[in-house]
């Protein structure tokens, strides 16, 4: 069975806002660390861990909704052996 466009909408939204902030919660320690130890410059730094956050989140939420809907092969029948 497919879910409604809004539902669907809804779920990639939800997606999105989660990966997101995981990405950055991990992306945080990275950016200190090449800031620290003068790696890049600020505004680069900031550049580069945009684009690694954008990226790794819309990969894990389109594969997570656009991969196919597995359908049953045979419906359950009550009371079948």
């Amino acid at each position: 069975m497919a879910w409604p466009m809004k539902l669907r909408a809804m779920s990639f939204a939800v997606t999105m806002g989660v990966t997101l902030t995981e990405s950055v919660t991990a992306a945080i320690p990275i950016g200190l660390a090449l800031w620290y130890f003068d790696a890049a410059s600020t505004a680069n730094i900031l550049r580069l861990m945009a684009a690694l956050v954008i990226t790794v989140s819309l990969s894990i939420s389109a594969y997570s909704h656009v991969r196919p809907t597995p359908l049953r092969r045979r419906t359950p029948t009550r009371g079948a052996a």
